[in-house]
């Protein structure tokens, strides 16, 4: 055996085979691919094969036609079988949320560059010779792109396109051992030997939580059971051999495609099985199914047969209960490992046959260039840190199967599996009507239910019990003083006599004086948007950064890896591990008589920093503000918590104190104009695109990415990021539909709200630049309608800054 190769691949499956065929294509072959049996013996041979582009993101459209295009031309392109059906999908829908979604669906494809678009049931009915509507179809969505494909086929002709070009597939040679070497390096044990690797790509599948374990790492992929039925042949589909859409009914909770002169009946009508829950999958596990499950199917026979009549003339050939890989939000696990380097997972991929193409992809840009084309956040893996436990990632993915099909609402507050991570202040809160949700482990409040507005759990696109609630919360910050808990705000400390010019190199910007704090972001190498951290200097030598809560993992990463030997100290984390937000007018009133520190706006002005004492407690005080308020950010050891809540509280009663959540405060920075990662700003947007560019200095010497910055400024960016109101009432404005003017696309939106304090409904977004000038009209896409719209500066609630510099 060659005992040294650059890549190792682990898993041969779809996922695995794209991985080693996308390097190859990018000229990496010192390469080799190891499976534990036969290529496919995981849940590929098994799979349905449907190749959807459908989704609710654009990263999902993306994933789904970067598969179809890269599959339709693969057979010849390699030169091996493969049977391939480009069908398209029709999607019905049997209620007006439905078609609400589908209308939304529609701007979001729309607004990515693709066709999907809405039929009536009309145009269904003459699509499909074998399945007609009733009166309980009210329209429906046509996916134009779906079709169907031989997983096992495709995945041959993968491993052939890799070892043609030069990459080694190593069948029947389990892992059975994963270490990293002093020098940084991986070596991988096998039953045949060792190999040593500078680079180790989990994709295992369902056996991907077991292969991290091996190389002491953790992530939450389980392993779900999911059947499905094809009929016995029919002569009515002998007869017609014309190919037809495959048809997803959402409500009824199934899918029906052609397989040859059958049926292939699929269903998501039941709750998630767990398999392996307690010892995860078996070690000889391979080419296998789990008993049938015959009720699942029957569930919904009779109802599809209602739609597709020749159903009732089918026996069943066989049944195909089979693992299918899972993490916890039903999203891949696709990047780079948490505190490993050169290790990355492309696992827990629930659809694995349309996916696998954009995970090849991803992965050879990632080992190639150093990032993406497209902002894989919603993918990477670090998203979840050990608190993602394997009961919890059972409980929530098991949710998620449940849920498949379900009308993905916005504001779904999903409860499996929690609470897991709390501050000391979870039980107060809750007793003072919190509505508590999920952000990266942690509970959060993310409104506060009253007698007036109770938590009914009632979801829709239009209007929800929290509205209400949250429009109160925003007014009481206006008017007079609002307190969040923020826990599990991502902190990092930094320290040493390098740790000033160790920042200087990280960060685009100028680093703030000591007792100041400047907002920076951090840029990719191709001078994209990695992330953003509020910078707080508590000294010459001290900083500490607060960044996204979703992030802590992934950022903690970048910073480490640009750390140099010596001279700096970096920490997840910092002593005062709690933050209290007091927002409001009145915030100064509140904090004055509880803290001998002077917090005039002349000695505690705007975006400064100082280590004083609140109610006998040390803090970390930040005069910074998110909702566009007076107020400060409390940073304390949550031990003291409680007491300092109390405190706060007991002192703002005379000022009609009241508490505030996640919603209002994403409200209020929409009014405010302040970007959100994750939502606004990413690894696709220059500072350019986002009008941040003033939070640069490309003059103050060497950092990561300022080449790239220099060559944008010499060139006029593609996107410019735009505030909108809109006109009309409607329904609150989601990401990613469209923006247009005279009909065309010209952008699309990235956040929107209800705004309290304005009075008026506003959109954030992107427009091509030069597309929309201030104060002219266009146009917005939202849940199918069309809504006249207005550009105005992105800052709708206070412009000029008056109420935060008082």
């Amino acid at each position: 055996m060659n005992t040294h190769k650059r890549v190792i691949v682990i898993g041969g499956g779809a996922v695995g085979c794209s991985i080693l065929y996308h390097l190859a294509l990018a000229g990496v072959t010192d390469t080799v691919l190891l499976e534990r049996n036969e290529l496919t013996s995981g849940s590929t041979w098994h799979a349905a094969g449907n190749i959807p582009t459908y989704a609710t993101s654009w990263l999902g459209m993306r994933a789904g036609n970067y598969g179809w295009r890269l599959y339709k031309d693969l057979a010849d392109k390699v030169d091996s079988p493969i049977t391939y059906r480009h069908t398209g999908a029709l999607w019905p829908a049997h209620t007006p949320e439905r078609m609400d979604l589908f209308g939304h669906i529609e701007g979001v494809a729309q607004s990515a560059g693709f066709d999907l678009h809405m039929l009536s049931p009309g145009e269904m009915d003459a699509m499909h010779p074998f399945w007609s509507p009733d009166d309980t179809v009210l329209g429906g969505i046509m996916d134009p792109y779906e079709g169907d494909i031989d997983p096992s086929q495709l995945t041959q002709a993968l491993a052939k396109g890799a070892r043609d070009l030069g990459a080694q597939i190593r069948r029947f040679t389990p892992v059975t051992g994963i270490t990293r070497k002093p020098s940084g390096e991986w070596e991988v044990s096998t039953a045949d030997g060792c190999i040593t690797a500078e680079i180790v790509i989990n994709a295992a599948g369902f056996y991907g939580a077991k292969v991290a374990e091996m190389a002491g790492l953790q992530t939450p992929v389980v392993t779900l059971e999911h059947q499905y039925l094809v009929t016995e042949p029919l002569a009515a589909l002998e007869e017609h051999p014309d190919l037809f859409p495959l048809v997803r009914d959402p409500d009824i909770r199934f899918y029906l495609r052609r397989e040859r002169n059958a049926f292939l009946l699929g269903s998501y009508a039941h709750a998630g099985r767990p398999a392996w829950p307690d010892s995860g999958p078996p070690d000889d596990f391979a080419h296998q199914l789990f008993p049938d499950s015959v009720e699942d199917i029957l569930e919904v026979l009779e109802d599809t047969i209602a739609h597709v009549p020749l159903l009732a003339q089918a026996g069943a050939q066989r049944f195909v209960n089979g693992p299918i890989a899972y993490a916890p939000d039903a999203l891949p696990l696709v990047g780079p490992a948490s505190g490993a380097p050169n290790f990355y997972h492309a696992t827990g991929v629930q659809i694995g046959i349309t996916h696998s193409a954009a995970i090849g992809k991803a992965m050879a840009e990632w080992i190639t260039e150093g990032e993406t084309e497209w902002d894989l956040a919603a993918w990477d893996p670090r998203r979840f840190g050990d608190w993602a436990t394997p009961d919890y990632a059972h409980a929530r993915a098991s949710e998620h199967y449940d849920l498949q099909y379900a009308i993905p609402y916005p504001h779904r507050n999903m409860a499996s599996g929690r609470p897991l991570q709390r501050t000391l202040l979870y039980d107060q809160l809750k007793q003072t009507g919190a509505v508590m949700g999920q952000i990266g482990g942690w509970e959060r409040a993310f409104w506060f239910e009253t007698d007036e507005t109770p938590a009914t759990g009632e979801l829709s696109f239009h209007e929800e019990p929290w509205h209400a609630a949250v429009r109160n919360e925003c007014l009481t910050v206006a008017q007079s003083v609002g307190v969040m808990d923020h826990g599990g705000f991502t902190k990092f400390t930094v320290e040493g006599p390098g740790a000033e010019a160790y920042l200087d190199h990280v960060f685009c910007g100028a680093m703030p004086r000591p007792g100041r704090i400047k907002l920076g972001y951090m840029l990719t190498p191709k001078g994209r948007i990695w992330s953003e951290a509020t910078i707080a200097r508590l000294s010459d030598d001290r900083f500490l950064l607060c960044g996204p809560t979703l992030a802590n993992l992934r950022d903690f990463d970048w910073l480490n890896a640009a750390l140099p030997s010596e001279g700096v100290a970096l920490s997840m984390g910092h002593p005062k591990d709690g933050c209290l937000m007091v927002m409001g007018p009145r915030s100064r009133d509140v904090l004055a008589p509880l803290s001998e520190a002077d917090l005039s706006a002349a000695a505690a002005p705007w975006m400064s920093v100082a280590e004083i004492r609140v109610a006998g407690i040390d803090v970390i005080a930040m005069r910074v503000s998110y909702v566009g308020e007076l107020g400060w950010e409390l940073h304390a050891s949550s031990a003291n918590l409680s007491a300092l809540y109390r405190a706060i509280m007991d002192q703002g009663a005379k000022f009609g104190i009241g508490q505030f959540g996640s919603y209002a405060l994403n409200a209020m920075r929409i009014e405010k104009g302040y970007h959100g990662w994750g939502s606004d700003i990413g690894t696709e947007y220059t500072l350019f695109d986002a009008g941040l560019q003033s939070f640069a200095r490309p003059r103050k010497g060497a950092f990561q990415g300022r080449e790239a910055l220099l060559d944008q400024t010499a060139e006029a960016c593609e996107w410019e990021w735009v505030g909108l109101e809109i006109a009309a009432t409607s329904p609150l404005p989601l990401a990613s539909e469209s923006i247009l003017k005279n009909r065309t696309v010209i952008g699309y939106i990235t956040s929107g709200t209800y705004g309290a304090r304005t009075g008026r409904t506003l959109a954030l977004g992107y427009v091509h630049r030069g597309a929309l000038a201030m104060g002219e009209d266009c146009d917005v896409s939202i849940l199918g309608e069309g809504f006249g719209a207005k550009r105005h500066p992105t800052a709708q609630y206070d412009p000029e800054n008056a109420r935060l510099l008082r």
